[in-house]
């Protein structure tokens, strides 16, 4: 099992939640406002200096699903470069 975790502009947010759709990941947790810095988009921090904020998305899958996810979400940064789009994945031992 893989720790899908997603980092987007809030503008992006319901393109990747579709995307998250249509490969078949109906379970996740979304955080809607998180801060953050990327080295394509800058400072988002919602305040009047660096407005914009994040959304985080974070999905248990299998292996298979995390790297076919891991590709389409690639595509979808590649083709939205504005997105602000970042994902990785990390091992999970357990779930209950």
């Amino acid at each position: 099992m893989k720790q899908l975790t997603i980092a987007n502009d809030i503008a992006a947010d319901a393109e990747v939640r579709k995307l998250l759709a249509e490969l078949g990941i109906e379970a996740w947790t979304r955080i809607p406002r998180a801060a953050g810095r990327g080295p394509r988009t800058g400072a988002r921090e919602d305040d009047h200096v660096w407005p914009g904020y994040n959304a985080l998305t974070v999905a248990v899958v299998d292996d298979a699903l995390a790297g076919r996810a891991l590709e389409a979400l690639r595509a979808f940064r590649e083709a939205h470069p504005k997105a602000g789009l970042f994902a990785w994945t990390a091992s999970v031992d357990a779930t209950l």
